[in-house]
Order: C-alpha cells, then structure tokens, then sequence
C-alpha cells in the first residue's frame, strides 16, 4: 500500500532544503516544501500550500527574509494526468518601503511599536494572485497584504500565537477571502520535521553512537503561500470529484521563477529585470531531488517539467539511498533487483513516482499508462513525479495521497526506500526517531504555526531549553 511513499520518498531526508547547489544560493526562490490536502474543516475545499526561504533565523533583521517581488511563485494543477498544468496560480509580490519614520527620522529598522499596526512597519509587502487556465484565460483572484515578521517581544509578538493551535490576531488578519477563496501569504512555522545535522553526517538516522536524534529544525520559520478553494474549481469538469465521474484525482506541484536577464546597476539601484520567466525551483513530493537525484541533476530537476521525467527515471529505479542505508546502517534494502521481492529496476518505486499508486487511491480506474483520458481526446495518462491526492476522500489519506503539514513524510519515505512497499518486513522498522514536538500547527486555515519571534524561539534567542 505504502509504495507511493517510496518513490517520493527516495528523497527522504530533508524535504527541499537547499537540495540543489544553484538553488542553494537563492534562498527566496527556494522551495522548501509543497502541501496538498482537503481542508479538515470543509471537505468541500482543497488547500495549497507552498514554502521558501529555508532555515529561515526568526530574528534575521534588519532586512528579515521575505518573498522577493522578482520571482514568480506557482502552484500547478494537473487535472487530466498527461504532466501538463491547466490551472496555474501565479503570485506576485511587491515591497515598499517607508523614507522616514513616525519621528520624522530615515530609519534602518523594520518598525517602530507593534508590528500588529501596519503604520508602524516601514517595509511592507502586498501580492496579486493570478488564475490561468490552460495558459490562455487569465483572471487576478486577490490582492492582499502580506503579514508581518515576528520582530520580538518588544515588537507585539503577543499579536502572534506561536504556541498554540488558534492563530494570533495577525494571521487572522492577513487571511484575504475572495468569493469562496481564501490566500494567506506571510511567514509561519517550519513544520517539517528532521534531524538535519545528523542526516547529513553520513546517513547517522539510525542513532549509530547512541545519540537521540532531534529536530534541528524546530525555532525556525519559512514564507508560505496558502491558498484555499472549492475542489469543483479545480476538477477537469467543474463537477464533484468522484470516481465514477473520472475526475478525483489531481496532480500538483509548485515552481519558482525569475527573468532571464538580470542586469545590475554600479549605483546598487535601479537594477533591471528583463525577459520570459525562467523556472529556477521545482517541487511535487518532498524528498525526491534531495537524495534520489545525484548533484549533477540537481538543477536540471529544479529546471525541469513534468512531461520531460523519463530523463530521471534511472536514478528512482535504482536506490543510491537504498545503497547507502545498507553500508551506513546495516540494513538489506533492495537497490535494484532483488528476486526474493520480485521487482526489478525497483518497480515498487516507479509505480509510485510515475503514476500513482492504485492501492493508495491515486491511480484513477481505467486509467492506464499511455492510454486514452477519458474524455479529453488526443490526450493520454503520462508518466511524471508530482504530488497526487484524491479528492473524493477515497484514497490513503496522508501523503502521498496528497501531504498534510504535519504528515512524518521522512519516516513514510525511509521506509519505502527499505522496501516497505514491495513486502520486505524489513522496510517499515526503519525509522528517524523524530517526530513533531514542539511544533504547533493550526486546527485552520493557514494550518502552519504563527512564526516563532525573533527573540523567543526553541533552541535560540532568549528562550535556549524549548520556547512556547
């Protein structure tokens, strides 16, 4: 049933963070994860998240992290199953900035008094939501204020509520509604969960020197984009997603991108931005270019759309990480052919990766790879690595049938990889130790965590034994 999880899952260490070396050197433009899910509380909508600005310090001032009005951030819907986007959100984002302060007074500070009163924030951010339909109809959704960085204490921190599950006035605030749409767009909490340090110090997820593993991402905070809307503005037809209509599962994935000139002024201002986009992040399911992909492909991934994945197909049908789990931890995973599990070129991974996983309600009845979709003629059912969900309901419920915030993606993704899903009984003991104490996500929309404060956050700041 599990074996979706192990395609996606060859990546399952570190979601998207910084796992490319061309990407890792932009931080706005670099996605550190995507979400997909129905909405807990309208089962009626779907929820889209996307997030930047890996290990983002909560306290970085004076110019906190933020989105940066040069990208072009995309949530894309594969509603039909042939790697092609028919319904593309695009955000933009703009930022001014004060001259003087509320003294009169050129400041080089993010605000004077509580951030929860926009006219005491001197650098502010505001983002149009664009709708486009098969590349051709283009209609702006929304248009909203971006919400306010976490300063500190001192800064109105209490108009945030990192530690709990209703979030601040401030988020609730910055939640823009447009008909039966809802986008929120500001910073929040990192709600992925691992122990980077340790992942990365040779594959030590097993506790080789007996020392528990942490989340090293906890007091960190990311940028997200959210966007909540009707399931029927999403389906091929616009009728409800059902199996019997042949329209409940989509595909999505985010990308991230920038002009394809840049030319940059000896003043430091004015610089020029010129040119078509140019996709520079791409993500679907976590995990996949962190540690599927060796660094050579990286950033052709990062570059890449669906429809060209067969490129990569070589390295999900063949498990360096398998490999390295074997040597490093003394496990038996399968890497490529392994008789006793019956698969070759591991094939529980390519079903999963490719297509979607029929046991895991993501695999649509009387699809079939190559073959006929349903009501959309000349099209055919392809083969490509995005994130799948069913929106009937149906389906597995957790990734990859879609991705909840707070879904252990690293223990799902270790554990395919070991083989969980082709029948090893091996596959699913293997495990990181880490799970999400100490985070706190919200019971609604956004779903993310208010953001940590710059001054009072887990294993920093003022607060070094655990925060909120």
């Amino acid at each position: 049933m599990l074996s979706t999880l192990a395609l996606l899952a060859l990546p399952a260490l570190a979601s998207s963070h910084r796992e490319a070396p061309a990407i890792s050197l932009d931080p706005a433009a670099d996605i550190t994860d995507f979400y997909a899910f129905r909405d807990p509380n309208d089962t009626s909508k779907v929820v889209f998240i996307l997030n930047v600005n890996p290990l983002e310090a909560p306290g970085g001032g004076p110019n906190f992290h933020r989105f940066d009005d040069n990208v072009l951030y995309s949530i894309n819907i594969d509603n039909e199953g042939d790697g092609e986007e028919d319904i593309v959100f695009n955000v933009q984002f703009e930022t001014t900035y004060s001259a003087v302060d509320a003294f009169g007074l050129e400041t080089f500070i993010y605000n004077i008094g509580s951030v929860a009163d926009p006219a005491n924030v001197y650098q502010k951010q505001s983002y149009t939501v664009t709708r486009v339909d098969d590349g051709v109809s283009s209609v702006v959704l929304s248009g909203g204020s971006t919400a306010p960085i976490n300063v500190g204490t001192q800064s109105g921190s209490s108009s945030y509520n990192p530690g709990g599950s209703t979030p601040g006035a401030i988020t609730t605030a910055n939640i823009e509604t447009s008909g039966s749409y809802s986008f929120f767009a500001g910073p929040r909490q990192e709600g992925f969960y691992v122990d980077l340090e340790r992942t990365f110090d040779l594959l030590n997820v097993a506790n080789l020197d007996g020392t528990a593993n942490q989340n090293t991402l906890l007091g960190y905070n990311v940028h997200s984009i959210a966007i909540s809307l009707p399931i029927t503005s999403i389906t091929k037809d616009g009728l409800a997603a059902t199996a019997a209509n042949q329209n409940h599962v989509v595909s999505s994935w985010g990308t991230t991108s920038r002009r394809a000139v840049t030319v940059r002024r000896s003043t430091g201002v004015d610089n020029a931005y010129r040119g078509g986009w140019v996709q520079v992040a791409r993500l679907g399911n976590p995990l996949v270019n962190e540690v599927v992909l060796p660094v050579q492909q990286k950033d052709i991934f990062n570059a890449s759309h669906p429809r060209d994945d067969i490129q990569f197909l070589s390295y999900a049908q063949n498990s360096v990480l398998g490999a390295y789990m074997n040597v490093v931890l003394g496990t038996t995973c399968p890497t490529s052919f392994d008789a006793g599990l019956g698969i070759g070129g591991r094939e529980d991974l390519l079903l999963a990766f490719l297509t979607g996983h029929p046991d895991l309600g993501v695999l649509p009845a009387g699809f079939s790879l190559g073959g006929a979709i349903p009501g959309e003629s000349g099209k055919v059912f392809g083969a490509f690595e995005a994130l799948r969900i069913n929106l009937e309901g149906t389906g597995f419920g957790q990734w990859p049938d879609g991705r909840y915030v707070s879904d252990d993606v690293v223990d799902v993704a270790l554990g395919a990889v070991c083989g969980g899903l082709a029948g090893s009984g091996e596959g699913f003991a293997v495990v990181d130790g880490v799970d999400s104490t100490g985070l706190h996500y919200l019971d609604s929309f956004p779903f993310l965590g208010d953001p940590w404060a710059g001054d009072d956050h887990p294993n920093g700041g003022h607060d070094e034994l655990g925060g909120y």
